[in-house]
């Protein structure tokens, strides 16, 4: 073989040995930097979510106990509740809603949830209470 044959084959060999170096010392530093984008990410698409009870029909002076619950984000919560009946309240640490309804009509409460992280979700639902033709009888 002629040496004007092999002198092609050394640079494309050199490149490709460089290629490989810096490959294998950015390696790590790639893995750390795609793992730290798909944590980001994960917890971005992991917000927590409020489920929705359906409606709500209660009499007046009921009793009432409604759980509410979330998935997703990071615990612990902390829940509030806007537009609740006259005699009831949401804990804010459990997000239950309990208490006695008292007075009467239609309400659209708003659940939202916050998690440890700060991000925020809600959900909206219909509450109405309808007053006893006859409440002690």
């Amino acid at each position: 073989m002629s040496t004007a044959l092999r002198t092609p084959r050394r640079p494309a060999a050199l490149a490709l040995g460089l290629a490989a170096l810096l490959v294998a010392t950015a390696g790590p530093a790639l893995a750390a930097s795609q793992t730290a984008t798909t944590a980001v990410a994960a917890e971005v698409a992991a917000a927590p979510v409020v489920a929705n009870p359906g409606g709500q029909v209660n009499l007046q002076w009921d009793a009432v106990r409604l759980q509410m619950t979330a998935t997703g984000g990071v615990a612990p919560y902390t829940w509030s509740a806007s537009n609740l009946h006259l005699g009831t309240t949401i804990n804010p640490s459990t997000g239950l809603i309990s208490g006695v309804t008292r007075g009467s009509g239609t309400r659209t409460v708003t659940v939202t949830v916050r998690d440890a992280a700060g991000a925020t979700a809600s959900t909206s639902f219909t509450w109405r209470v309808i007053r006893d033709a006859c409440p002690r009888c």
